[in-house]
């Protein structure tokens, strides 16, 4: 593949430089019929520049031919080359298959003799065993036979290749003098072109140079002569000039003379005058100097320092520029992040609300599902625990009556307290009837409760307590929500605010509502009953029996006045006549009654037995296993007794089988008379 490969690279190459010199001839064509039109312009351009130009066309001429010679052996032994790698590459797919085929039919030789190798072990005839080991030694014969045809086939390849190799030399050896001839032959060729053209250049600059001076001469005997006149013109004008300036300064002579003396006198005043100014003023600027000086040294201190704050403040403006520019591209950065994750989680919400409130229809459904079976798992582990602990009960009589002796007191029946007080039959009916409920009246009552909300929200007695808890309890609303206010219009900021902080207080329903509004009333007994007093709810009502505007608590107390409403709607029982908080607090206040209850009744079961019962059971315990360790080496001692007892009767019966023993009689000294 990669002799292919170059094969076709060399060919491109080879096309792209015929290309090219078919353009040179080409262009070569154009130059010469082009010469007729640049023939006109050999007066502008010049001899010596048009001999240039002419030359040049004909070294190109000369060049390009002396090249199609050299280029010609070129291509002839590219060609040449071409063909030998087309012939090699052919023999060496012929060589290569019969290597193939050699292989596999020598696998298939080797496969039938190592196969009848195995057949030789069960023939047990001598002449036929070597009749077969004759058969095999042919077979391995042959094999070796056609690898060693093989081999020589390879050897006469490899000794053609030699030949080629040889002859290939001596070819490139002719193609390199026949190349280093036709250079030398363009070598000359271009010399002599060169030798002439540069004689032809030369002469035609000499003819050039010779036109040029006699123009010039003549010019420059026309510039000498015209020169001439305009001397004789200027010597004329100038002697009339002199003679009048000659006037004309005597006059002025005479006239600076007695200006001149008049001058002189007060001058010499004004000298005098002058240096007596001029010894106060050195002595002034004496001490104007020593000032100055001073000045100046301090001066060169504050410039000193004024250059060193300056450095440190330009040091400091590029570190601020940069911070500057940093944050700048951090704030964009930032800011378009923010905004597209804005319009995202914008989607992402949409989406998450829709999913919300399907989630929450099958999740009412589950609710009640799981609940029912939640309660049928927890009777029927309530049963299993109760059992396991009368048990338990049991073996505490057992020990303490038969082990112990002591008289053993029962628990208290309350121990075995159901936690779900309502029944498995009862609480099923509850989930059955409660799951069996449509959808859609589901739907219709969360719009219900959802307009009693909106409707008190809209009512005007409420909007104090609304504004109180909108000041007071903002801190419920997470950022992103107050975010989201903070982008409204001010004129909804404050309902859509209430709105927010009521869904974070679980408020669903209007009598929720009503509750949370006493709760925030001047009178309320909210803070009472959370403290565990039985106060009854205070309400406002007017003539007509509804509720007024009542008096709201202090801002101060309102806080303490949720939290106490939390306490006693969110976690307390229903109030008889009243409803309680309906939402995720309710639910969560009903789970978390539910978890302690179960907690109670773990705690009952795990201390059934009392912790003194316990430390009993544990002494017990350990005196029992001291018992045991006692019985079991009691065991062992009594299993080493048995051991060698038996151990002795056998040594009993060995030795009366010892002294039975009729070889007895043939010894000189028995073993009875010494015994």
């Amino acid at each position: 593949m990669d002799d292919i490969q170059f094969q076709s690279e060399r060919e491109a190459r080879i096309l792209a430089r015929r290309k090219r010199i078919q353009e040179r001839l080409a262009a070569l064509r154009e130059g010469d019929h082009g010469g007729g039109k640049e023939g006109e312009k050999k007066e502008e351009i010049g001899k010596g520049k048009q001999q240039i130009i002419e030359s040049k066309r004909r070294l190109m001429r000369v060049k390009f031919r002396t090249d199609q010679d050299v280029t010609s052996v070129r291509v002839a032994g590219d060609d040449r080359e071409n063909q030998h790698r087309i012939q090699e590459e052919q023999t060496r797919q012929d060589l290569r298959a019969k290597l193939l085929a050699e292989a596999e039919q020598s696998a298939r030789q080797n496969a039938a003799v190592a196969m009848r190798w195995a057949d030789l072990f069960s023939i047990e005839v001598p002449q036929d065993l070597y009749t077969e080991i004759e058969a095999q030694r042919q077979a391995c014969e042959r094999i070796i036979s056609s690898k060693d045809g093989l081999i020589g086939e390879v050897r006469a390849e490899l000794k053609k290749k030699d030949d080629e190799f040889v002859k290939t030399l001596k070819r490139q050896a002719e193609d390199i003098d026949t190349l280093l001839q036709y250079m030398s032959r363009q070598f000359v060729e271009m010399q002599n072109a060169f030798k002439e053209e540069l004689d032809e250049i030369e002469n035609a600059f000499l003819q050039e140079r010779s036109d040029l001076l006699e123009s010039n001469r003549r010019e420059m005997q026309e510039l000498f002569d015209r020169r001439s006149r305009l001397e004789q013109d200027f010597m004329d004008r100038y002697l009339a000039a002199v003679e009048n300036y000659q006037q004309q300064l005597e006059g002025h002579r005479q006239m600076d003379a007695e200006e001149y003396h008049i001058l002189k006198i007060k001058l010499e005043t004004d000298i005098q005058n002058l240096e007596q100014h001029l010894e106060a003023m050195r002595a002034t600027y004496q001490l104007n100097t020593e000032k100055l000086e001073y000045n100046y040294r301090v001066l060169k201190e504050r410039e000193k320092e004024n250059s060193t704050t300056i450095e440190s403040q330009k040091k400091k403006l590029s570190r601020q520029r940069d911070i500057l520019s940093s944050l700048k591209q951090r704030y964009a950065e930032t800011d378009r992040r923010y905004r597209d994750e804005n319009m995202r989680l914008t989607d992402e919400y949409k989406r998450i609300t829709e999913q919300f409130k399907d989630l929450q229809s099958k999740f009412r459904h589950f609710e009640l599902v799981d609940t029912k079976k939640y309660k049928e798992v927890w009777g029927m582990k309530e049963s299993d625990v109760a059992a396991l602990v009368r048990q338990l009960l049991q073996a505490d009589k057992v020990l303490h009556e038969q082990q112990l002796g002591w008289d053993w007191r029962p628990p208290d029946d309350a121990v075995f307290t159901p936690v779900h007080t309502s029944g498995p039959g009862g609480a099923s009916g509850a989930a059955g009837g409660e799951g069996g409920e449509d959808e859609q009246d589901e739907d219709a009552a969360a719009r219900a409760r959802e307009q009693e909300v909106s409707e008190r929200l809209r009512d005007q007695r409420n909007w104090g307590a609304l504004g109180l808890l909108c000041d007071e309890a903002g801190f419920l609303l997470d950022s992103k929500a107050k975010h989201m206010i903070d982008r409204l219009p001010k004129d909804e900021q404050g309902l859509v605010k209430a709105e927010a902080i009521l869904r974070a207080l679980g408020i669903a329903d209007g009598a929720s509502f009503d509750q949370l509004i006493d709760a925030l009333s001047a009178d309320s007994t909210v803070e009472m009953r959370a403290k565990g007093m039985g106060v009854p709810a205070a309400r406002i009502v007017d003539e007509k029996g509804e509720r007024g505007p009542a008096v709201l608590v202090h801002p101060d107390d309102a806080v303490r006045r949720l939290k106490a409403f939390m306490e006693v709607y969110g976690t307390g029982p229903s109030r008889a006549g009243g409803g309680a908080i309906s939402g995720p607090l309710r639910v969560q206040g009903l789970l978390r009654r539910a978890a302690e209850r179960e907690q109670e009744f773990w705690a009952r079961m795990t201390h059934v037995i009392s912790d003194k019962g316990v430390r009993v059971w544990k002494a017990l315990e350990k005196q029992l296993e001291r018992y045991l360790v006692l019985l079991q080496e009691r065991s062992g001692s009594l299993r080493d007794v048995e051991s060698l007892q038996h151990q002795n009767n056998e040594l009993r019966a060995l030795l009366n089988q010892y002294l039975s023993s009729r070889i007895n009689e043939e010894l000189q000294i028995p073993p009875t008379q010494v015994i």
